[in-house]
């Protein structure tokens, strides 16, 4: 993704991200290490244009993908009871944070 200059979007939450491992797992098997629901919950989200992927038109910010400065696969935001302040990212040399977007906000009012 990063050396064509694109990026991935509001990856799944509940979902293995690709290059993290199945702890059940000692070696990665690609898309054969999700479940047969993550698959389905993956391809639903591709067809249904959550999961987007958006190219990078500058140079500037195709060598940053690259140098694995910019996230390559920014998670979606995690919902409001998730123990988690901020969704994944995955850069090109494969290391993942939880530095992404925000937990999203409580969506009811009292």
């Amino acid at each position: 993704l990063a050396h064509r200059g694109y990026i991935l979007e509001n990856y799944p939450e509940g979902i293995l991200m690709p290059g993290e491992r199945r702890p059940t797992l000692t070696r990665s098997k690609g898309i054969h290490d999700l479940t047969a629901l993550e698959r389905f919950q993956l391809a639903d989200a591709l067809k249904n244009n959550v999961l987007t992927i958006k190219s990078i038109p500058t140079l500037d910010a195709r060598q940053s993908l690259a140098k694995s400065r910019a996230p390559v696969i920014v998670g979606e935001a995690p919902t409001a009871h998730s123990p988690h302040t901020h969704s994944r990212r995955v850069f090109a040399n494969g290391r993942i944070d939880r530095r992404g977007l925000t937990r999203l906000g409580n969506a009811s009012t009292s």
